[in-house]
């Protein structure tokens, strides 16, 4: 039955074989523009991560220099700290002679040899004999 105008009355499509191919290649067109799309994003990602790993290489480089030179002073360092009583024990010699040097000429007369004179005893450090004690 024709309605008014001639059209199908209700929704009876008056080419059903063809719309229904149209809806589908509508929706087949759809569903590749969503894969051009994720295609497109996949590549996108690609090169954000490709981008990053040679970022994150780079700094793995920087680091690997910077831990090595690290390594070097850490290693002169101590070596350095190896040889430190050594020089602690040669300054501090150093140090004793110029100060014994210094002193010798005023402990010393110029006409007399100068050498340790020994130390006399007072009578109240001195021990006690068996004498002294009756």
């Amino acid at each position: 039955m024709l309605g008014a105008g001639g059209t199908p009355r209700g929704n009876a499509d008056p080419h059903p074989p063809f719309s229904r191919r149209l809806r589908s290649v509508k929706m087949e067109q759809r569903k590749l523009n969503d894969q051009a799309n994720t295609l497109v994003d996949l590549a996108k990602t690609q090169n954000i991560m490709y981008d990053m790993v040679s970022e994150l290489q780079e700094r793995n480089e920087d680091l690997e220099k910077r831990i090595s030179a690290l390594e070097g002073k850490l290693e002169a360092l101590g070596l350095s700290l190896l040889a430190l009583p050594a020089l602690v024990s040669q300054a501090i010699g150093q140090q004793q002679r110029e100060l014994l040097g210094s002193w010798a000429p005023r402990l010393c007369p110029a006409t007399a040899p100068c050498t340790p004179a020994r130390r006399r005893r007072s009578p109240s450090t001195a021990p006690h004999s068996s004498s002294d004690s009756g």
